[in-house]
Order: C-alpha cells, then structure tokens, then sequence
C-alpha cells in the first residue's frame, strides 16, 4: 500500500487511542526505514519521479526494507519499548497491522514484502495496490471512513 494510505488507515484504526498521531507514526515507521534513507539518497544523486528501477535501487535499501517490514523485527522493538517502560503502547501495534497489510497489498513481481525477515524470504503472493482499481477503492473507504470518523468526532 501507498505511504499515505498507511498513514490514513493508522489514523482510521487508531482514531480512539490517547495518541492517534503516534499510531499514524508508528504506522509510517515501516516505509521510513528503507525508504526515509533512500529518498535523500536519491536527492544526491538521481533526483527523479515515477516509479523506481528496481535494478537501481542499492542493495542497502532492500536490507532496510526487510529490516523495517519484519513482524519479528517490531516484536522485538515492541517488546523492548514495553520492558523499557513497562507499559504496553496500544498504538505501536499499527507498524505491525501495515506490515500485514502491505503483505497482502504488494505482488511477488515489485516490492514484495519481506514481513517473515530474518527467518524465511517467503512473500505472500499479494495483488498490487498500484492498480487503479485498487487505489480508488482504497481511496474511496479511506474517504467514507474518515467523514464517519469526524462525524462521529463533531457530535460527540
């Protein structure tokens, strides 16, 4: 799924947390991680838009990329943020709800998400959000569910 997409259904899911924003943060974490570094790479060196060549992103990015969409890797994190603080942190769970999500959003054929890193390189065979139809529908609940939701927020 698209960045901003993440970003919204953090918010969707999470909207009735003390912290809504920080699910949204939370929620993002996983794109940043590869994606954050590369980006200013990029800006370095070849400032482009569209879709990347896959065959030009360095291999950094991808290790990032596991790194940051393993549900082991935010177990642990979220393990460690619990025994550091010794409370639970609802929203730390959207980096692990997006991840699961991105595994059914992105084909085997570009980016597929690497959600079993370190232990196994199996991805599920997801269907690409990058499809139209896929981006309106996503859109359009994203849309319907975010007027509830501040509906919901005006009467209340």
């Amino acid at each position: 799924m698209d960045f901003i997409a993440h970003g919204f259904w953090s918010y969707i899911i999470f909207h009735k947390t003390k912290k809504p924003l920080y699910a949204v943060l939370f929620g993002l974490l996983p794109d940043i991680i590869s994606w954050g570094p590369y980006m200013v790479y990029r800006l370095f060196t070849d400032f482009s838009f569209g879709k990347p060549v896959l065959e030009k992103i360095p291999d950094w990015v991808y290790t990032l990329y596991g790194v940051g969409h393993s549900i082991f890797v935010w177990a642990l994190i979220i393990a460690i943020i619990y025994f550091i603080n010794k409370k639970y942190f609802i929203y730390t769970l959207a980096a692990p709800i997006e991840i699961i999500i991105d595994a059914f959003t992105h084909s085997r054929e570009f980016l597929p998400t690497p959600f079993l890193w370190p232990v196994s390189e199996w991805t599920f065979p997801g269907i690409s959000w990058g499809q139209w139809w896929f981006m309106l529908i996503n859109y359009v609940l994203i849309v319907v569910c975010m007027i509830y939701i501040l509906r919901k927020k005006r009467k209340g």
